[in-house]
């Protein structure tokens, strides 16, 4: 009888390895996930062959929770965390990313902030030798099957809004791109657009919540994008996103997402589409 259980649950082992596996790798295309995070930014990319990228960790621990629910458990590296800017809203969950999950590099602007958050975050990257990369613009990071990140912009000059320190990322793999501004606002979008860069994109999560202070008109149409994802908390105090801004969306007949209404997203892209699973 012991046999028979030990080798039951020897065999439910197996099944569930070989499915988070395969949940996992799935191959062809690379996974894009906006996490529900409530009112503030946090995504994850896992390339085709496996390696991660997380941008920002949202105002507190619920990101642990959508990492939990798309990496298997024997997956706990980060091998590069993007940390856009220092507002608390995109942050403090990466506190307790960075005591539960190895992370291997640190991509940043301006942490020269004094805030508890901050401070214990930190902390914690100097406790675990974590590689720190100062963003410039126009440096990139190579990953498993030719997918690139590109910084676009990270500003370094002194700004009043904190905002406008955000690193602006394009992540390339499969013939598809996805554009990430952070809280970004109209300035950087301008300096963009002043750039003549290829700012065309498939996917952008939209900078700010959805705010005014920034996704003008001009700069919308310049990326072009298929989808346009909002992080944001329901009936948050800042009335993100505001009604200016969707009704822009709106005219330019794009997919829209919110995570306050559609909750946890997740995409597969590869050559041939973009497809929600989820």
């Amino acid at each position: 009888m012991k046999k028979v259980l030990f080798f039951t649950i020897l065999l439910i082992t197996f099944i569930y390895l070989v499915w988070s596996y395969q949940i996992y790798f799935k191959s062809g295309n690379f996974r894009l996930i906006f996490f529900d995070v409530g009112q503030g930014d946090s995504s994850l990319i896992v390339t085709p062959g496996g390696q991660t990228i997380l941008i920002d960790g949202g105002p507190d621990k619920k990101v642990l929770r959508g990492l939990g629910s798309v990496l298997p458990f024997w997956r706990r590296t980060i091998d590069l965390l993007v940390i856009t800017h220092a507002h608390d809203d995109h942050i403090i969950g990466l506190i307790e990313v960075s005591r539960r999950y190895q992370i291997r590099s640190i991509l940043y602007n301006n942490l020269d902030f004094d805030t508890p958050a901050l401070s214990s975050l930190l902390k914690i990257t100097q406790n675990n030798k974590i590689k720190m990369i100062k963003a410039q613009t126009g440096m990139s990071f190579n990953f498993d099957n030719n997918c690139i990140l590109s910084v676009l912009a990270s500003n370094q000059e002194i700004q009043k809004n904190e905002n406008d320190y955000s690193i602006v990322t394009k992540f390339n793999c499969l013939g598809k791109n996805v554009l990430s501004s952070g809280d970004a606002g109209i300035a950087i979008e301008n300096n963009l657009l002043n750039q003549g860069l290829d700012l065309k994109t498939d996917i952008f999560k939209i900078s700010h919540h959805g705010s005014a202070s920034a996704n003008s008109l001009q700069f919308l149409e310049a990326i072009k994008p298929q989808v346009v994802v909002i992080s944001v908390g329901e009936n948050n105090k800042f009335g993100h996103p505001t009604p200016l801004i969707l009704d822009r969306l709106n005219s330019l007949s794009v997919d829209i997402y919110r995570t306050d209404i559609n909750s946890q997203l997740e995409f597969l892209a590869n050559y041939k589409s973009i497809r929600l699973i989820k």
